[in-house]
C-alpha cells in the first residue's frame, strides 16, 4: 500500500512484524516510524499515538483517534496455520479522516494543454457522483488526481479513503471492503467490522490497482457500484451507502477484458468518465513548474537551501522520465538529501557532460558515492534482501557463506542507521 492511508501488519505468533504496507506517517500522523520488521508489535509506545487506551484484544477492533485528532479504525485478523502458510494475525489500520495536504506537497500543474483539458473535465465532474477511471502509466499522478477531485467536489468534507486493491489479502479484501458481521469469523470482532466503503460514507474512494482485484470480488464491487448498496461478509441485509466511487489502473482494462481477467460489465460501469493522464515525457512544458515545486517542497521539509544549475536543469528537460512525476520527485529528493556544498550549486564541469548516454549519471554525480561506500552499499542490499526473504539471520548466513553473528551484527547496524537517518531528515 505504496501513498499512502491505509497500513497493514503481518506478526507471527510471537507478536513479531513480519511485513508491513502502507505509510505510517499519513496513516498514525506520527514521524519517524513506529513499526519496523522484525521488532515486537506489542512492544510499540502505542499510548504516544492515540488518545483511548490501545487494546490489543483479540476479539474485536477498535475505533482510534491519533493525538493529532485523526480517526483511525483498527481491525485485527487470526490467521491459522491450515489455511495459510503464515500463521499469526494481520492488523490493519485505517485512517478515515478527510485527507489535508501539507502546504507544498501535492500539486497539479495544469501548463500543458493535455492537463488543460484534463481540468476542464474535473471541472464539468467535481460536482456530480459520476463514477470516474483514472488512466495512466505508474507513477504520473492518479491519486493525486483523484484526491483534486474529491477535494473540489460537493464531498469535500468527507472522507477520502484511498486503497490499493493489488496490496489487500485475497483471503481478506472482502472484508475489508465490505466489512463482516459479529461472529462471522473465530476470532473476529464479536461486534463486527465496518468496511472501508461505510468509513468512506459520504466521501470518496479511491479504488486503485483496480486491475489487480480479484475475478471473485468483481461481482461484488458491481453491485455496489450499479446499487449503491452493500452486503457485509455474513450478512443478509443489504445496506445503502453514499460514497463517491473512482478508480485507477495503469492496465489496458479493454484488454484484459478480452483475455477474460476483468469483467466486462464492470469496466463499463467504471469507464463513465475516462481520465487519462498522460506521462511526463509527453508533456514537457509541465517540467520547470514540476522542478521548482518540488524543489521548494524538499527544501521546506529537510530545511536545506540546494538549488539547480541551469546544465542539471537542462538534463532534467531532456530526460524522458521512463517513471514519470514518482521518478521526478525521487530524484530532487535525493539531490536535496545528499547535497553537501555550501552553496547548494549543483553545477558540474562541461568536461563532465561530453556523453550522451550518461545523462542520467550526470544528473546524480554531485551524489557519486566513494567506491568503499558502495562497496559498503551493495552489501547492505545483499544482506538485507536475502533475510527479507527467511527472515532468519542463521538462513541469511548460511546463504550468504558467513558467520551468524556477522549476520546479525550487520542488520542490528543497519537498523541503527536508519533509525538515525530517519530522525535527522525529520
Amino acid at each position: 500500500m505504496n501513498n499512502i492511508r491505509q497500513l497493514l501488519c503481518m506478526i507471527d505468533h510471537k507478536g513479531i512484524i513480519q511485513d508491513i504496507k502502507g505509510d505510517q506517517e499519513e496513516v498514525f500522523d506520527v514521524s519517524p516510524p513506529m513499526l519496523s520488521v522484525g521488532s515486537s508489535f506489542y512492544s510499540v509506545p502505542w499510548n504516544s499515538v492515540f488518545i483511548e487506551p490501545f487494546y490489543l484484544d483479540h476479539s474485536k477492533s477498535q475505533p482510534l483517534t491519533t493525538n493529532t485528532g485523526k480517526k483511525v479504525f483498527f481491525h485485527y485478523y487470526p490467521v491459522k496455520a491450515g489455511t495459510s502458510l503464515f500463521e499469526g494475525s494481520v492488523c490493519t489500520f485505517t485512517n478515515t479522516s478527510p485527507a489535508v495536504k501539507w502546504k507544498t506537497e501535492s500539486s497539479l500543474i495544469l501548463k500543458s494543454s493535455s492537463m488543460q483539458q484534463i481540468m476542464t473535465i474535473i471541472q464539468n465532474v467535481s460536482h456530480v457522483d459520476s463514477t470516474i477511471l483514472i488512466l495512466g502509466e505508474s507513477g504520473v499522478g492518479k491519486s493525486v488526481l483523484a484526491k483534486f477531485i474529491h477535494e473540489r467536489s460537493k464531498r469535500n468534507e468527507g472522507p477520502f479513503l484511498s486503497i490499493n486493491c493489488g496490496t489487500l489479502p485475497e483471503n481478506l479484501i472482502e472484508s475489508e471492503l465490505f466489512g463482516y458481521e459479529a461472529g462471522t469469523f473465530t476470532g473476529g470482532s464479536n461486534q463486527g467490522k465496518k468496511g472501508l466503503f461505510e468509513a468512506a460514507e459520504k466521501g470518496s474512494i479511491l479504488l486503485d490497482e483496480i486491475a489487480e482485484l480479484p475475478f471473485f470480488v468483481q461481482s461484488k464491487l458491481l453491485d455496489v457500484v450499479q446499487r449503491n448498496k452493500i452486503r457485509k461478509v455474513g450478512g443478509v441485509q443489504e445496506k445503502d451507502i453514499d460514497v463517491r466511487i473512482m478508480a485507477a489502473t495503469n492496465k489496458d482494462l479493454s484488454k484484459l477484458v478480452a483475455e477474460g481477467k476483468f469483467r466486462e460489465d464492470l469496466f463499463y460501469r467504471l469507464n463513465v468518465v475516462p481520465i487519462n493522464i498522460p506521462p511526463l515525457r509527453e508533456r514537457k512544458e509541465d517540467l520547470p513548474e514540476l522542478i521548482d515545486h518540488y524543489l521548494a517542497f524538499f527544501n521546506q521539509k529537510y530545511d536545506r537551501h540546494v538549488t539547480l544549475s541551469e546544465e542539471m536543469i537542462h538534463d532534467f528537460m531532456n530526460d524522458d522520465w521512463p517513471g514519470n512525476i514518482r521518478e521526478l520527485t525521487n530524484k530532487i529528493e535525493r539531490i536535496v538529501v545528499t547535497n553537501n556544498l555550501p552553496s547548494g550549486n549543483h553545477a558540474l564541469p562541461s568536461e563532465e557532460r561530453n556523453s550522451p548516454n550518461l545523462k542520467a549519471e550526470r544528473m546524480d554525480a554531485a551524489a557519486f558515492p566513494s567506491l568503499k561506500e558502495a562497496k559498503a552499499q551493495t552489501e547492505k542490499d545483499l544482506i538485507l534482501k536475502v533475510y527479507d526473504i527467511y527472515k532468519n539471520t542463521y538462513k541469511t548466513a548460511k546463504i550468504l557463506n558467513v558467520d551468524q553473528s556477522t549476520i546479525s551484527k550487520k542488520i542490528k547496524k543497519y537498523r541503527d542507521e536508519d533509525k538515525k537517518e530517519k530522525a535527522a531528515y525529520e
